[in-house]
């Protein structure tokens, strides 16, 4: 005999006081919140950042998020008048995107596409305060609407607010650190969350992990050329036998960078007598590629005599490559196995 059992799914309670409008059944929302730090009117502050601070903490309380909004300048510097506005205040109008663009393609007569990537969380909530300018350089509240036309997020769910997260020096230092051993932002964010015992006493979300770690990518991405240089240097000077090199153009940007290890040297000095020297197909997002120096062992397997990263294939750089690879080691190899590209075979005959 089977039988069913009936489960009571909780209705969605929505947060705040609700209030429906009589005549047209509007429902608006009122946080339910202290009345301590409730703007009212004619409260005064000593600066604009004061006043869009206690708006935020009386958001927070309440279950929505605040931002800045327009504000009115008669003169540079001088702001007599300053919007603070719920998040979901206004609309996004959809934006036509032109993906053949997008792709590359500048064929006038290609078809354009109305897409929407993200999409809009705004309601054109009203709720908001405004705040003028004394001549006592203070900023009052003159006007104040605390009715929402949605909910609020629920109080366990607060932590999720933008205003609730944030990533403390301990929790960056340790992304940063876990990248060096390979370990992602969300297998980092995983194990905080195992360590602090829960999502929400992290602080932060997986999202907010991510984009972190995009952030320092993107501020290594314009150092890391430098970074590689400065790190290959110093390997050099307390490592007696590591060699390294490298070329830049008339603007400074790396052109070709070679370097090789003690094994690589002992590898050379015994499995030398014949060496493959070809570049990459694929090159990486710095448009450079991949130059393997490789031999054969006693095994018929392969051994790396060196390696290096050139910008382009032209007969100058291979030859300064060669060099670079002769300087090392001390001698040049006496077979290369390469393809029949002729800027590379023009280098070998030079050098």
């Amino acid at each position: 005999m089977c039988r069913f059992f009936v489960v009571d799914i909780p209705t969605y309670q929505p947060v705040g006081n609700v209030q429906v409008s009589p005549n047209s059944g509007r429902r608006t929302f009122i946080s339910d919140v202290d009345d301590l730090i409730k703007p009212q009117m004619h409260m005064m502050f000593d600066s604009l950042e004061n006043a869009f601070l206690f708006y935020q903490r009386y958001a927070k309380a309440g279950g929505f998020t605040a931002r800045k909004g327009t504000q009115y300048e008669p003169r540079k510097g001088v702001i007599h008048n300053k919007w603070f506005v719920c998040s979901k205040e206004g609309t996004k109008p959809l934006k036509a995107i032109d993906s053949t663009q997008e792709a590359g393609n500048s064929n006038v007569n290609s078809k354009s596409k109305i897409t929407r990537r993200v999409p809009s969380i705004r309601t054109g909530c009203e709720a908001c305060i405004q705040v003028k300018l004394t001549p006592d350089n203070l900023y009052v509240v003159y006007y104040f609407e605390e009715s929402h036309n949605h909910s609020f997020v629920a109080e366990y769910e607060r932590y999720l607010l933008p205003e609730n997260r944030s990533m403390n020096y301990v929790q960056e230092e340790a992304v940063n650190a876990l990248s060096a051993t390979n370990v992602g932002p969300v297998r980092a964010f995983n194990i905080m969350r195992t360590l602090y015992g829960g999502f929400y006493k992290v602080g932060a979300t997986k999202v907010d992990f991510k984009n972190f770690k995009r952030d320092l990518n993107r501020y290594i991405a314009e150092y890391d050329a430098d970074m590689v240089i400065k790190r290959l240097r110093r390997k050099k000077e307390f490592m007696p036998n590591f060699s390294m090199e490298y070329l830049t153009t008339a603007d400074g940007v790396l052109r070709a960078l070679f370097w090789a290890d003690s094994d690589t040297k002992r590898n050379f000095n015994i499995f030398g007598d014949v060496v493959s020297f070809d570049a990459t197909y694929r090159r990486n997002k710095y448009n450079m590629m991949f130059v393997p120096f490789t031999g054969v062992d006693n095994h018929y397997r392969n051994v790396t005599l060196g390696a290096a990263i050139i910008g382009d294939e032209t007969a100058e750089t291979y030859s300064w490559l060669l060099n670079a690879f002769r300087q090392a080691f001390g001698r040049a190899p006496p077979v290369i196995v390469t393809d029949q590209d002729p800027a590379m075979r023009k280098a070998i005959q030079d050098t």
